[in-house]
């Protein structure tokens, strides 16, 4: 299986459309083996997903996305868990353990910390709680 994450700096990125720097894992049995830095360097949004594609990416993680790019990931056959903020290696802690749902904030440890709420529209999270679990 291979895991995309954008990355800002350590953390997630807050936006899909806009990250550059990638984080790829490749994860057998449960366990990271590899790590690779990838820079995208497209600017259409389209070509980037390509990308992420022929590199034969199985899940994306990240934060926020737009409905577009959701939808051609799908079509392209990569699972998306998105809303996700946190320290990078909290997020892979907590997908790795199972525990990675859309919408979560992660802190310390890779535990829920909180949980997006979205007021209007389908936002992953939409009736779930916010705060600590």
């Amino acid at each position: 299986m291979k895991i995309a994450i954008p990355l800002f700096g350590k953390r997630v990125s807050p936006r899909f459309d806009c990250a550059t720097h990638f984080l790829i894992l490749t994860v057998e049995n449960g366990d990271i083996v590899r790590r690779e830095n990838l820079l995208l360097k497209e600017k259409i949004l389209t070509e980037r997903i390509k990308r992420l594609s022929e590199i034969k990416v199985d899940t994306l993680i990240c934060s926020g996305i737009d409905a577009f790019s959701e939808g051609q990931l799908f079509f392209h056959g990569m699972k998306v868990l998105s809303w996700i903020t946190g320290e990078v290696e909290d997020v892979i802690r907590s997908f790795l353990e199972g525990n990675l749902e859309p919408g979560m904030m992660m802190g310390a440890g890779g535990r829920c910390c909180g949980r997006w709420r979205f007021r209007h529209g389908k936002g992953s999270c939409g009736g779930g709680r916010h705060g600590h679990h």
